[in-house]
């Protein structure tokens, strides 16, 4: 019972602490974001267009498949 409420208390002085360096420091976050957002955009890109190729695949397999084998009855 003890650890949960000192847990509490800490997490919130965190969030704090955290509120005000995010004010003190806003400058220097926003050129952060700046420098992150760009190379996020680019991996999730990547990610994405590599998913996709592979589904793509995927679908063309199966459908090779399909063809390759007679419907039984």
């Amino acid at each position: 019972m003890v650890s949960n409420i000192l847990g509490i208390i800490v997490g919130v002085v965190v969030i704090i602490v955290g509120f005000i360096l995010l004010v003190t420091w806003w400058s220097m976050f926003v050129k952060g974001l700046m420098a992150v957002v760009p190379v996020l955009l680019i991996l999730i890109g990547v990610g994405a267009l590599v998913y996709f190729i592979s589904e793509v695949k995927s679908k063309m397999e199966v459908r090779k498949e399909e063809a390759s084998t007679p419907e039984k009855k």
